[in-house]
């Protein structure tokens, strides 16, 4: 919650503006200079009491603000903590964030969750344009040859959603030598995971493909009985939840708030339905189950 100026500076303006229109109509009533002195100094002392006024009332919805983030803050570490105690979570960001602070801050969730972060996989920029040397290479190396109607790209996603499920890694590697992932560090594919967050939110709709990689990769997980997740940031200008709300999974379209980060633990916790602040939300956060309820 920020505060708005506006009203303050509204509010002065139009004290200014009185004072002005005062000034002038003393200037039209009086010919005695004097007068007109003592006019304008009232007139100044009663706009500087409004203007610091004025100041103390922000000063004190600052105090307001900080003392309400503090709690904020506060409560939904409260909620949050250990609500995944040894839930084993990849996460799978579907574009290169490049140097964006947001995928360190959904690591830095999963561990405060009690979770075991296991893994963090980029899908590259070669995975979602796929350019024909690259085809050609997967295709020979992994022997994946899509039947008609079935893009290669699907046909990965399906394969690496298997193996991440499972933990065998001997495909990832290979991916991962095809330049179609980049894993994170620390980074270990040799065991199975119990939940996947999938980020989206892109800059511009070529920069992703969540209808021919996520949707097909999230399909798989749901057939490994996998747990599946998926969010954004506020500040994504092209959004992709309504993609995953065909999945049929949770999602958070917040997730860079404080709100946003309490409702994507619920989820991985089981709390259902697309929650957030944009016109695809089905409301603002899960339900917090009672204490003591996990």
């Amino acid at each position: 919650m920020a505060i708005s100026y506006r009203y303050h500076v509204g509010s002065l303006l139009a004290v200014f503006l009185a004072l002005l229109l005062g000034v002038l109509i003393g200037i039209g009533l009086t010919s005695r200079p004097e007068e007109f002195e003592q006019t304008l100094a009232e007139l100044q002392r009663k706009y500087g009491d409004l203007q610091k006024a004025h100041e103390q009332d922000t000063a004190n919805l600052q105090q307001q603000l900080r003392e309400q983030e503090t709690v904020s803050k506060e409560a939904v570490a409260a909620v949050i903590a250990g609500r995944l105690p040894g839930k084993r979570v990849a996460i799978i960001l579907n574009h290169d964030f490049g140097h964006d602070h947001f995928p360190d801050a959904l690591r830095a969730l999963v561990t405060q969750s009690g979770a075991v972060l296991t893994s963090t996989t980029t899908i590259t920029r070669d995975f979602v344009t796929l350019p024909a040397e690259v085809k050609e290479k997967v295709e020979r190396r992994l022997l994946l040859y899509p039947p008609p109607g079935t893009h290669i790209r699907s046909l990965i996603a399906e394969a690496f959603a298997k193996d991440l499920a499972r933990g065998r890694p001997a495909l990832v590697s290979e991916l991962v030598g095809a330049g179609l992932l980049h894993p994170g560090a620390g980074s270990d594919y040799s065991k199975g995971v119990d939940a996947v967050i999938v980020v989206g939110g892109l800059a511009s709709s070529a920069e992703g493909a969540a209808d021919r990689i996520d949707l097909p990769f999230i399909d798989a997980l749901l057939k490994e009985r996998v747990r599946v997740v998926a969010c954004e940031s506020t500040a994504a200008q092209v959004s992709c939840i309504p993609t995953y709300e065909s999945a049929g999974i949770p999602t958070v379209d917040n997730a860079d708030t404080l709100a946003g980060r309490m409702s994507l633990v619920l989820a991985l916790a089981g709390a259902e339905g697309n929650f957030g602040v944009k016109e695809t939300a089905d409301r603002l956060l899960p339900q917090v189950p009672p204490p003591g309820v996990r």
